[in-house]
This record gives structure tokens, C-alpha cells and sequence, in this order.
């Protein structure tokens, strides 16, 4: 019998210690196969992107056949890491598949390498397979349904695997065996395979022919009950709708369960369901309760319909969004919004008004993501009817295409909306000026859109600060499509920057008229002790020289204790939510609450990286309010007179 042959799978996740859930379904198919069992041997290697050491650890690897999980984010890296792969001797077998390579083989394939094959489709039957023919000593890849490779100089693409429609079929690599206990702290676990939607941008749904078939519930329960009892800090459910079929619920209850036993996970994400808002409704507070998430994902992407129709997503109503963002609010429980900019038929004037239309509704933030021409995508054919000019993501490791204009957006317009964004990200989403203009809107004086875009042409009239250098040093190298990039801009407006950022806004809101009214300007100082503190460890000043109205009674260890006037107690009571008296109008805040300490031994990328995901769990980190005794007080601090301008 020949030696058993290596088989190397590799994984380029973004974040450190994912679970190779690919790698797991390749090996736990492969072992079933009694041909395959005893002749070969399998290694899985997660590596994120960017690692230092990335070639060298390939390099070292010692295998026959290698295999790459391609997507969009890291095909650059697997490009570069081939030619030294493909040039061992002897030479290995190397297999790439994933969404970003499938069905491309004339960008992906090399006619002097009739080693380097392309997986078109579900790998699992695909992989077996070849595995099979790779035991014979004159294997015949044209028998393997499902590739592309090149022979005597000729792309062979062979037919089509069926997929398949019983997936328990593929075994489990959580309850096989495959993976070590205690090895990751990041689990992804898919509860059903397909996409009913067929969105031009995305691929999920034109991958599967829009069917969607499930995994036993049996078998989910069990998987994630061992994520639980091994101490797995997050899941994620890889379905395109979770929430989309009533078991979904069991299925969120169960792993809340699970987390109330052992204290494990910490963190569940998923995208949920786009038409039943009830049920997500109730997956949400059953994750909620649990404390496994802060809020609750709306996958939006515009308000516009007429976009909607563009991208083929009318299926999916507006009105469900807005309906759910309603009864969201209305239980007491969080969300964030998924936006895209720019998707074709969206112009800079209905991207602001859809964006300070969902301000006026009342979502807590907002992740705005760009478009990214992936492919194999539907809308990789519209390119000239659409009029999308696009630039290569700066990143070498990824494939990205960053659509950085339309026929109804110049790149001046788009380079507009970006500003935009992070504006709305760190006035609206970060709270800089929430209060104020929730009132402004609420009174028709000035809606939430145009408050902030006067803030940005008021940002780029002025001087330098970090916030505007932040802003304009990620637009200049085209780095807005880092996954970390708004992360940056929470650490420059709620920590690195904060008390410059603070005269900032009041530099700005001297500027426009409203400035003239009292409850205006008491509402801006709620707004200064109302943004979070990103970071446990984020200094609590004083605040000196800022306050006309509010009276800083003393900063403790985690926040203030204030005096409010008397004058607005309406005002306070409305915004605040708490039962104030003529004779009780003394709040404490308290500042650190679930927060995670600054590390200045950690690389900037990997703190913003954390503030980054605090946009999805921006109240969990805002400033608790209630009432203080008044006899607890001592003598307050006399009231300060507005700052000096120091942004010059």
C-alpha cells in the first residue's frame, strides 16, 4: 500500500482564532469515504490575514495536496502564496474553491500547471472524489464532477456536482472529532445552506439556485451545545436568514440556554431574516436576555425603492425594516443598521435623506458598508449600464473592487457621502450631537441630514484637527473599506481626541442659528456627558470651561454627579427618561460599564478593530443615567464659562 498522503486545508479568516469550519466539513466527509480513510492524513490551518510569518509557516508546511478556502478578502494572499507552492518538487496537488474563485478558471488557472485545480460548486462531494482518484496510480481528473483544471493546454471544466439536498450527509466536524476542544475562540455553524433573494451584489443566493435546504435540528442543538461546553467565546450563524424558518427560534433559545448553564459563548452574530420581523423580534430578546448580543443586525442597505428594484431586492420591503426598527423601539431593545454606498439608482441627495430619515425613526447606530464588486456576481455584468467605475482595495491580500462612482454618483459625490458617514458615525451613532438633534428634527428646525451635513462642509472649512485628519487620511488612501476603518474614528472622537472633539462641536453649533436657543444649548451639554466612553480606562475629565447650564457637583471614579436647572426639568425628563423633581434634579452618570481597557501594547488596528464592533453594541457601552439623593451632594462647582476656541 502506498504511504498515506498529506493533506493540507488552509483558512485566511479575518479575526484570530477561527474555527476552520470548511476545513472540518472536508476532512469529516473525507474520513467516511473507506477508500480514503487509512490513505491519507489532514491538517487544518486558520491563519488570519495580515499575520506576520504567513509565507514562512506555508513554506513549512509538508503536504501532497493542498487546499485554499478562497473569498474575496484574501485571494490576493492565496495568488502570491502559489508560485513557491507550485514550484516544489515534488509537486503538490493544489485545489482552490470559494465563492471568489468558482466558475473562473481562466483568471485562477495556470496552463503550466496541470496540478493547480478549481473546485466549481459545494466542495465536500467534489473533494471526496478527487481524493478518490488521487489513490490510483494514473488518476483521471476528468471523472471528478465539478473542476476546472488544464490539460495539453485546455481548460477542462467537467459537469456540474448536484448539490446536496440532505445535509446532514456531511458529517459534523464538531461532534467528529476534528476539531480540538478549548483550540478557538471563534465557532461558525450553519443551520441551512441557500438564499432565496438573488440581490445583484451578493452571491449567497445565485450560489445555491435560491433553494434552501437545513441541517437537522438534532444535530444543531448538539453542535451547539459542545461551542458551550468548550468554552467557544463566539458563534456565528452562517445562515443568510436566520430567523427566516420557525425553528430558528428553538434553535436562538436553545443556545441561550446554553450560555445561561456554562457562561458560554459570550457573543452570537448573524444576519437575520428580512421578512418575518416578529420572529426576529423574539430571537432577538432570547439572545438578549441571555446577554449574548447588544442589539439587533437590519440588514437595510438603502431606503431608496427605486434602488431596490435595481439590485433586485424589492422582494425584501422597506416597510418590514421600518416596522421592526418600530417595534424594536417600542420593546426597549437595540439595533443597527446595514447600509450601502453607493448601490446604482442612489444619489448623494437620497442616500442623506434615507440615512436622517432612519435617525428621525430612532435606530441606535449604523454600519455603512461600501460597495465591493465581488465575482460571480449578477451585477458584475452591469458594469457599463449601471456606470460603475471601481479602484482595487489597497489591501494586497484582498481581491476587492471598491465601486467609487455611478452614473447617478461623481466621485466628488462619493467622496461626499464617505465624509457623510463618518459624521453620522460620531454624531448620531456615538451620540456627539444626539440630543440636540433629535430635538432640532423632532421641532422641524433642522432635520438630522441637514445637521450633519452642515457639520461636514463646517469640517472642511476648518483648521486641522485629528478627527478631520482621521477622516481624510482614510479617504486619500482609499482604507474605508478596512473592516477597522470606522473603528479609528471612534478612538480619535471618544478617547485619542476626545476633549478637542468636544470644542469641535461647540465651535460648530455656535455657528448655526439655533445656537440662540437656551434648551438648545442645555441639550448640547447633555450631549457632552452623554458620549460613551469607548475604553474603560478613557480618562473622565472635568469637562472645565464648557457648561453654561449643567453644574458638575464632583467626578467620581466611573462619573459625574450633576445638578441640572431647574428651568429645563421637562427637557430632562424627556431625554433623559428619569422622574426628575423641582426638588430632585441631581443625576449621577456613570461613564465605565462594560467597556474593554485601551491597550498600548497592542497595535492601533487592533484596538480599533474593538471599537469598531462597539457600533454594534454602542448601548451597552453608553453612559448609565439615574437620579441621586440630594442630601448625598456636596457643594457644587460654580458654573463655567463657554470654552475658548482651541481647535485652531
Amino acid at each position: 500500500m502506498k504511504p498515506r498522503q498529506r493533506v493540507a486545508l488552509l483558512e485566511f479568516p479575518v479575526f484570530r482564532g477561527v474555527c476552520p469550519l470548511v476545513s472540518g466539513y472536508l476532512e469529516a466527509s473525507a474520513r467516511q469515504n473507506p477508500q480514503i480513510k487509512d490513505r491519507f492524513e489532514f491538517q487544518k490551518h486558520s491563519i488570519p490575514i495580515g499575520s506576520r510569518g504567513t509565507f514562512e509557516k506555508i513554506n513549512a508546511i509538508q503536504a501532497d495536496i493542498f487546499g485554499f478556502s478562497c473569498y474575496v478578502w484574501n485571494t490576493g494572499l492565496v495568488k502570491r502564496l502559489l508560485p513557491s507552492l507550485l514550484a516544489r518538487r515534488p509537486s503538490p496537488w493544489v485545489i482552490l474553491g470559494g465563492p471568489q474563485v468558482m466558475n473562473q478558471p481562466e483568471r485562477y488557472l495556470d496552463s503550466q500547471y496541470e496540478n493547480l485545480l478549481l473546485c466549481n460548486g459545494e466542495g465536500e462531494h467534489t473533494f471526496i472524489n478527487l481524493l478518490v482518484q488521487l489513490t490510483g496510480d494514473q488518476p483521471d481528473l476528468a471523472k471528478v464532477n465539478g473542476l476546472s483544471f488544464y490539460r495539453n493546454a485546455a481548460i477542462i471544466t467537467t459537469p456540474k456536482q448536484d448539490r446536496t439536498h440532505d445535509l446532514d450527509m456531511i458529517p459534523s466536524p464538531y461532534l467528529n472529532g476534528c476539531f480540538q476542544p478549548g483550540g478557538y475562540s471563534w465557532a461558525v455553524i450553519e443551520t441551512n445552506r441557500g438564499c432565496p433573494f438573488t440581490c445583484t451584489y451578493c452571491y449567497w443566493g445565485a450560489a445555491t439556485n435560491a433553494k434552501v435546504h437545513t441541517f437537522s435540528m438534532g444535530r444543531i442543538l448538539r453542535e451547539l451545545t459542545w461551542m458551550s461546553e468548550n468554552r467557544v467565546l463566539f458563534v456565528f450563524i452562517a445562515d443568510a436568514n436566520f430567523g427566516m424558518l420557525k425553528r430558528d427560534l428553538k434553535i436562538a433559545e436553545h443556545l441561550a440556554q446554553c450560555c445561561k448553564k456554562t457562561g458560554y459563548p459570550t457573543t452570537v452574530c448573524y444576519s437575520s431574516s428580512k421578512n418575518t420581523p416578529e420572529r426576529v423580534i423574539e430571537i432577538t430578546r432570547a439572545f438578549k436576555t441571555a446577554g449574548l448580543i447588544a442589539a439587533q443586525e437590519i440588514s437595510l442597505q438603502t431606503m431608496n425603492p427605486d434602488v431596490l428594484k435595481k439590485v433586485r431586492r424589492d422582494n425584501i420591503k422597506t416597510s418590514t425594516y421600518t416596522d421592526l426598527q418600530r417595534s424594536l423601539n417600542e420593546r426597549g431593545l437595540s439595533s443597527f443598521l446595514e447600509i450601502i454606498w453607493p448601490l446604482p439608482g442612489e444619489t448623494l441627495a437620497s442616500f442623506k435623506k434615507g440615512l436622517g430619515q432612519l435617525c428621525s425613526q430612532g435606530a441606535d447606530s449604523f454600519l455603512i458598508y461600501p460597495l465591493v464588486m465581488i465575482n460571480n456576481v449578477e451585477m458584475g455584468r452591469q458594469r457599463e449600464e449601471f456606470g460603475l467605475v471601481t479602484i482595487n482595495d489597497p489591501d494586497p491580500n484582498s481581491e476587492a473592487e471598491i465601486v467609487v462612482a455611478t452614473k447617478d454618483v461623481s466621485r466628488m459625490e462619493y467622496l461626499e457621502g464617505l465624509r457623510f458617514v463618518y459624521h453620522v458615525m460620531s454624531l448620531y451613532s456615538m451620540r456627539g450631537l444626539w440630543h440636540v438633534g433629535r430635538h432640532l428634527d423632532s421641532q422641524s428646525m433642522m432635520f438630522f441630514a441637514d445637521l450633519i451635513s452642515c457639520f461636514s462642509d463646517f469640517c472642511l472649512r476648518t483648521t486641522r484637527t485629528r478627527y478631520n485628519d482621521y477622516i481624510e487620511n482614510v479617504i486619500d488612501s482609499s482604507r474605508q473599506y478596512r473592516y477597522n476603518s470606522y473603528g479609528g474614528i471612534l478612538h480619535v472622537v471618544l478617547h485619542d481626541a476626545r476633549d478637542e472633539f468636544d470644542n469641535l462641536l461647540l465651535r460648530f453649533m455656535r455657528t448655526l442659528p439655533c445656537w440662540v436657543d437656551p434648551e438648545v444649548r442645555f441639550l448640547f451639554e447633555l450631549d457632552l456627558f452623554n458620549r460613551p466612553h469607548i475604553y474603560y480606562n478613557t480618562p473622565i475629565t472635568t469637562k472645565p470651561d464648557q457648561l453654561e447650564w449643567i453644574r458638575v457637583l464632583s467626578v467620581e471614579k466611573d462619573g459625574y454627579l450633576l445638578k441640572l436647572p431647574a428651568a429645563y426639568l421637562e427637557t430632562a425628563r424627556k431625554a433623559l427618561r428619569l422622574d426628575f423633581a423641582q426638588d430632585r434634579l441631581v443625576a449621577r452618570v456613570k461613564c465605565r460599564t462594560n467597556q474593554f481597557p485601551f491597550m498600548p501594547g497592542k497595535s492601533l488596528d487592533d484596538n480599533y478593530t474593538y471599537c469598531h464592533d462597539q457600533l454594534r453594541n454602542v448601548t451597552i457601552i453608553l453612559p448609565v443615567w439615574s437620579l441621586a439623593e440630594p442630601m448625598a451632594v456636596s457643594t457644587p462647582v460654580a458654573c463655567c464659562k463657554p470654552p475658548e476656541d482651541t481647535t485652531r
